[in-house]
């Protein structure tokens, strides 16, 4: 047994060995990761991608493999939580939804008078949505009807808005009920749990549909997607605040780690960070840790900046460490809405 193993080590060297012998700068680099005995890609790659000119696309981005696949923001109203456990609900704040919970237990009976519009926080908390949640600890579904409002600038008339209500909640669906104001087109309609996926996707078009909006969980680790801000201490007029920035599978345990130079001690460059550092720095599972905040909007020169000196470290579902750095926020043409970043596997 101990035989088999040197000699697996040893032809693990040795292809190591035959990489590193006809090396260019453009070859992939390879390392053996010490805890598994496994090589992995160690080179730093640059990608570039798409959210278009007009910020309506969400792109899902898979560190491990590169690959990416995207998705119109507007395709869908809410996003239901998969997990056997799952119970919250997240609008679709891209198209700049509100919602609010009324005292009403029947469908037919709420209105809209006095409402007080809330939308959901943007660290992906179950607790900072709007509709907050939906079961009790005992299992006791709330089932106040829910007045939604799709969103004013993709939505008129009375298609803008809709009356819902969560009947039923458990580990393998949840049954809604949801109607126009006027209570024409009500609907019972079953959204059915899927554990492979962070969140089951539903839009009130067509009178109800499921639609395909993500990858499987474990395919995917950040999306790039467009989403409310609110800014508390604004008021109301200017409170609430559309922007586009990435997001982390917090469903699949994702979790990162920013660096910013000057406001953390033990700052590193994002060249010298190595496997060695990534248990020196806090980490946290809130989904906007990178946030659009890796990009300001320069007055002087009318565009979008990226921020010097910042980069994350992220830790995916597979426990696989990535560096990442934003590099630039427009494409060689100058047009906007194309973000590119470099990164790094280090472990």
């Amino acid at each position: 047994m101990m035989k088999s193993a040197l000699t697996f080590v040893s032809m693990l060297f040795a292809a190591m060995g035959l990489f590193s012998s006809c090396e260019k700068d453009d070859d992939v680099a390879i390392k053996l990761n010490n805890d598994t005995l496994s090589l992995f890609d160690s080179t730093l790659k640059l990608q570039q991608i798409s959210i278009g000119v007009n910020n309506d696309t969400m792109v899902f981005v898979d560190l491990t493999t590169g690959a990416t696949s995207s998705s119109p923001v507007k395709v869908y109203d809410l996003a239901f939580e998969a997990s056997p456990t799952g119970q919250f609900i997240y609008l679709n704040t891209g198209k700049y939804m509100f919602a609010y919970r009324t005292t009403h237990t029947d469908v037919l009976l709420a209105d809209s008078t006095g409402l007080n519009w809330q939308t959901d926080g943007d660290t992906w908390e179950g607790d900072s949505t709007a509709l907050g949640r939906n079961t009790s600890g005992s299992g006791v579904v709330n089932n106040h009807v829910i007045i939604i409002d799709r969103g004013k600038y993709d939505h008129t008339g009375g298609d803008r808005y809709r009356k819902l209500q969560i009947a039923e909640v458990d580990e393998s669906h949840y049954l809604i009920r949801y109607c126009l104001l006027d209570n024409s087109g009500y609907n019972e309609y079953i959204v059915t749990k899927n554990d492979a996926y962070s969140l089951m996707y539903f839009s009130f078009s067509n009178n109800g549909q499921m639609v395909t909006v993500a990858p499987p969980k474990n395919l995917w680790d950040m999306v790039f997607t467009r989403y409310i801000h609110t800014y508390w201490d604004q008021p109301p007029l200017f409170r609430y605040y559309p922007v586009n920035g990435t997001m982390l599978n917090v469903w699949n345990d994702c979790s990162s780690a920013m660096l910013r130079e000057d406001s953390l001690p033990g700052y590193k460059l994002f060249n010298d960070f190595t496997e060695e550092d990534v248990n020196n720095y806090p980490y946290t599972t809130v989904a906007n840790q990178m946030g659009f905040d890796w990009k300001y909007f320069d007055f002087n020169i009318n565009k979008y900046v990226v921020r010097e000196n910042q980069y994350y470290i992220i830790r995916n579902g597979q426990n696989e460490y990535y560096k990442l750095q934003y590099i630039d926020f427009y494409n060689e043409q100058g047009q906007r809405g194309y973000p590119t970043y470099q990164y790094q596997r280090i472990n």
